[in-house]
């Protein structure tokens, strides 16, 4: 026993002192090479590594900037390769944590299409739940997911909404009703101009959900600007009325030219025309047109519309479409729905879903009540929950209800039930990192990938056994990539990871360009994702996000970049030859989002760079910045020359000499992101130096430069979705992970599918940290 006891001390005496040999090191390493800067003096980024005692914060921060390259800084002296990996191996104690997720409730997306594909009724409840709250730049992840009061009465409400729907069906008018009308935007939200109207093109877009399959109306009407006069009477009298002054003649003559010519209507329902017409107009700008109705078959569920005049989308200047005074002279005033007509007498599919046997024995009630709940909670059902909601079966029966309003109730109680409302993982045997018991995985991946619970042949596959085994697992992540509910990870993973539901917050005044309107900046966001949808879905490789050589436009988006050959409403595939365009960097909607509403701003738009590209973002600003002088700006300076002089102040400069190069190299796009060659009266220097000497002239050339950084934005890349597929903030343990599925990419050329694929099979999504493991992190 006593030699045991000596060879343990010896054990731990040599392990005290290789961590004070490592400690040594580390703190030879940071006063060679950080201290100075990063002194009780300075504190530079608020960091000081004077004294550091092996904070885990304070290490992965260091581990972090050494391994992407940023510190020391250019131009600064900079250690070995090798003395750079030493140190990160002494400072990287991680371990090989997997980390836990909190368990987290759906999200407003995640609950929609859950019910959707538990169901298939066509309702959207959460779309009256309050907005998600996000963390990490996203809306998925559990530790910001709370629930509020407010929130527990619209579960609530939903629960009933959607089990009434799902037993009875949705409700169905008796006789046709309007259902909805949806109004024409009339102005800008945050316009100030007052009359202006905002949407120049005049269409009129929306979706809704249809209760029923059947036949449905859409009422619409075109309406326009009635001036006081009346120009029409005038012009009939003068051309009935011989021998005019030369007076009349001019006059005549004015209001034959101001005649607005016929202008053609379409209606579309997701995509497909259902309805046109010509609406004619005279000299008054009155297009004399009562109400115009399409009938058509519409099956129950979300449907999209679409009400505009296709003229309009290839006009170079959507104000050809507002008359003198600054009012739009014709757009689509209303849209009301009328139905259902003939609605279809066939039992409601979602009522075969949910009765699964015939008959309303006590032994098919349970079949009923075990299959909903285990779809519900998306793994199997114990005997005690089983039972539990048999009861409330048997309560409801013993009140004089109905079999069916038994299973409703019974399914409304389990839609209210933590188990479909939360994602919780349940505990699985054994210490330290444990796998992922294979429902709560199959889940992990259908949420991932399509925001939404497993289907049935995930389900079964989680059932047998099989999901854990990688080949079958990969078949099945190959299967869920192909399938159509995998654009969930486009619209909810792309559009927060850079911003786009921000655009409507982000408007160019239409004062300073009054060539965007809605319109326009809708069919900016359908541009970038549409572009997003072509990497991921032809999986191409992800560096193209930088500077891939095409991208989707209709005509009034062509025009606007100046794309020839574009014409109509309709989005085409367009080659680009990466001069003025090509990558998302030169897209309006990322041009907008990091500009002010009216006028650029190198120093939003490196930021946005910094963040959300590179995955490299400045130190926060000082407390007291002083402003940027705004007066005459681009008259008595530009704003470069008003930017240098601001960056001049040194408590500036450490953070606008990262940032605003890369501003300036998009110079060239104004604040709605259109090209332009001056500012003001002075013309555009478009060049930039980057910290440690990089200098490029133009939008062309930062893209090559940034794909010659192609490490760090690929690095951004896989923390980013590793985040939103996990569900929780990256630890100092998962930068193994993510240095592994970089790597990979690397070799497998940046693949798309690469990517997703090292993500699903990587360690932290796959495993967890078992309950009271690793607590000394």
């Amino acid at each position: 026993m006593f030699a045991v006891r000596l060879i343990v001390a010896a054990v731990l005496v040599q392990a005290m002192c290789a961590q004070m040999i490592g400690n040594q090191a580390i703190a030879a390493f940071l006063k060679k090479n950080c201290s100075t800067c990063h002194n009780e003096k300075l504190k530079t980024a608020g960091l000081s590594l004077e004294d550091y005692r092996g904070n885990s914060g304070v290490a992965l921060k260091i581990v972090d900037k050494l391994t992407r390259g940023l510190m020391p800084p250019a131009g600064s002296p900079q250690p070995s390769h090798a003395e750079v990996v030493a140190i990160i191996k002494l400072l990287d104690q991680s371990g090989d944590d997997p980390g836990r997720v909190t368990t987290r409730r759906l999200n407003r997306a995640e609950y929609n299409n859950t019910i959707r594909d538990l169901l298939g009724v066509s309702l959207h409840p959460a779309d009256e739940f309050p907005l998600d709250d996000a963390g990490y730049g996203f809306d998925n992840i559990g530790d910001v997911l709370s629930v509020s009061p407010m929130l527990l009465e619209k579960y609530a409400a939903a629960a009933r909404a959607v089990s009434l729907a799902a037993i009875y069906g949705e409700p169905v008018p008796m006789k046709p009703v309007k259902l909805v009308r949806f109004l024409g935007k009339k102005s800008q939200d945050d316009s100030s101009i007052g009359a202006l109207d905002y949407s120049y093109r005049g269409a009129l877009w929306a979706k809704f959900d249809f209760p029923a399959d059947g036949e449905y109306e859409f009422h619409m009407r075109d309406a326009n600007y009635r001036p006081r006069e009346n120009a029409t009477l005038r012009q009939q009298q003068l051309s009935r009325k011989r021998g005019l002054s030369d007076e009349e003649k001019t006059e005549l003559a004015e209001l034959n030219r101001r005649s607005y010519p016929p202008v053609r209507m379409v209606m579309t329902l997701d995509g497909q025309q259902i309805f046109t017409e010509v609406v004619e107009g005279n000299v008054d700008y009155v297009y004399a047109h009562g109400e115009s109705i399409a009938r058509v078959k519409v099956k129950a569920g979300q449907h999209s519309f679409r009400a505009s005049y296709p003229e309009f989308a290839n006009l170079a200047n959507p104000r050809t479409n507002v008359n003198l005074d600054g009012r739009r002279m014709l757009f689509i005033d209303y849209i009301d729905i009328w139905g259902p007509f003939n609605p279809s007498p066939a039992p409601s599919p979602t009522r075969q879903r949910v009765f699964v046997c015939a008959g309303q024995s006590a032994a098919c009630a349970s079949q009923i009540v075990s299959n909903l709940a285990r779809r519900a909670y998306r793994r199997p059902v114990t005997e005690q929950e089983q039972d539990e909601l048999m009861r409330i079966v048997a309560l409801v029966r013993k009140n004089g209800d109905s079999f069916d309003e038994s299973i409703r109730v019974a399914l409304q109680a389990m839609l209210m039930s933590p188990n479909f409302l939360f994602r919780a993982e349940r505990e699985v045997a054994g210490s330290g990192a444990v796998p992922i018991e294979a429902h709560d995985l199959a889940s992990r991946l259908s949420y991932f990938l399509w925001s939404s619970m497993p289907d049935d042949e995930l389900m079964q596959a989680a059932d047998s056994g099989t999901l854990e085994k990688p080949a079958a697992f990969n078949e099945q992540l190959r299967r869920m990539l192909a399938d159509p509910k995998f654009d969930a990870l486009i619209e909810n993973f792309v559009a927060q990871w850079l911003g786009l539901r921000l655009l409507d917050r982000r408007k160019p005044d239409p004062a300073h360009f009054p060539m965007v309107d809605d319109e326009l900046l809708d069919a900016m966001r359908q541009e970038t994702m549409l572009f997003a949808r072509a990497i991921m879905r032809e999986d191409r490789s992800i560096l193209d996000f930088l500077d891939g050589r095409f991208t989707f436009a209709n005509g009034a988006l062509a025009r606007f970049y100046g794309i020839p050959g574009v014409d109509g409403e309709a989005f085409q595939r367009v080659a680009l030859d990466g001069e003025k365009r090509g990558g998302i960097l030169t897209q309006g909607s990322i041009l907008t989002l990091s500009s002010y509403a009216t006028r650029t701003s190198p120093v939003l738009r490196g930021k946005w760079v910094l963040e959300n590209l590179l995955g490299t973002p400045p130190p926060a600003p000082p407390q007291v910045v002083p402003p940027l002088e705004e007066k005459n700006l681009g008259v008595a300076a530009s704003l470069r020359e008003r930017l240098e002089a601001h960056r001049a102040n040194p408590a500036c400069a450490v953070c606008h000499l990262p940032m605003d190069p890369i501003g300036f190299g998009l110079e060239n796009y104004d604040a709605s992101g259109a090209w332009r060659d001056r500012d003001g009266k002075f013309p555009i220097d478009g060049s930039g130096t980057l910290p440690g000497g990089v200098s490029f002239n133009g939008p062309k050339e930062l893209k090559q430069v940034l794909r010659s950084r192609s490490d760090l934005f690929v690095r951004n890349f896989v923390e980013k979705i590793l985040t939103y597929a996990l569900g929780r903030g990256l630890e100092s343990a998962d930068r193994k992970t993510v240095d592994a599925i970089v790597q990979h990419a690397r070799e497998n050329g940046y693949k798309f599918s690469n990517v997703v694929m090292e993500v699903a099979n990587s360690r932290p999504f796959k495993f967890r940290r078992s309950e009271g493991e690793f607590d000394a992190r």
